[in-house]
């Protein structure tokens, strides 16, 4: 089955979903392999490349909120986390510019497997949200991609130059132009959406769905089971 979902590796409900949505197939315990195609949508293009503001700061300014009730909503998101099984710190991630750590996902889709580029992904995901590290930074991405299969040459020669920026342009605007505006937001099978951190329940029905049209086969005569 093939997902493709839109996600920013700041955004905390894009981890939780992703990770809630593989939870979801292994329910469905349907025998085959989850394919999830990450695509890039940042939630600030224009981010500073280095830390200026602690992540309830950030939270209260942004949604005008003092910075006591900033910090209880991150806790309370951070609590969503820890019931998907992560080690969830979103009060003190370090938040940065995130275009250099989806070009080197993109390179990981183009040059590697579609394992190899999941395995990237979640490094990245708890690289920020579990580790705190700062995704712009060269060194995090090196270490993160190096240990997700990919070669330092290649790493190096991305974030050496503006390799695969016009790709995760491209991401963008596809999700704009689908009227996508906040992420995650989850197709499955090319037909049925998901958007945002939804339940374990409801992502397994939308699930089910998608296999139950993954399995159907149609011809001349019709469509039938495969």
């Amino acid at each position: 089955m093939k997902v493709i979902y839109w996600s920013d590796y700041a955004c905390p409900f894009c981890y939780i979903g992703a990770t809630v949505l593989k939870k979801a197939f292994a329910n469905l315990n349907s025998g085959g392999k989850l394919e999830l195609v990450m695509k890039s949508f940042e939630l600030d293009p224009t981010a500073s490349r280095n830390v200026t503001s602690t992540t309830p700061e950030r939270f209260a300014k942004k949604y005008g909120m003092t910075t006591a009730q900033a910090t209880a909503r991150i806790n309370a998101i951070s609590e969503m986390g820890h019931e998907a099984g992560l080690d969830f710190r979103y009060s003190s991630t370090k938040y940065t510019n995130t275009l250099d750590a989806h070009r080197l996902t993109k390179l990981a889709q183009d040059k590697y497997s579609n394992d190899t580029a999941e395995k990237l992904s979640t490094n990245l995901y708890d690289a920020y949200f579990t580790r705190n590290l700062e995704l712009a930074d060269p060194n995090v991405l090196i270490h993160e991609g190096i240990d997700a299969g990919l070669s330092e040459a290649d790493i190096k020669a991305v974030l050496n130059g503006n390799a695969y920026e016009a790709d995760v342009r491209n991401d963008e605007n596809e999700a704009y132009s689908k009227g996508i505006h906040s992420v995650p937001f989850f197709v499955v099978e090319g037909k049925y959406h998901i958007s945002g951190a939804q339940s374990l329940e409801a992502m397994t029905e939308t699930l089910r769905k998608g296999l139950d049209a993954h399995s159907m086969s149609c011809g001349i005569e019709g469509c039938k089971l495969s």
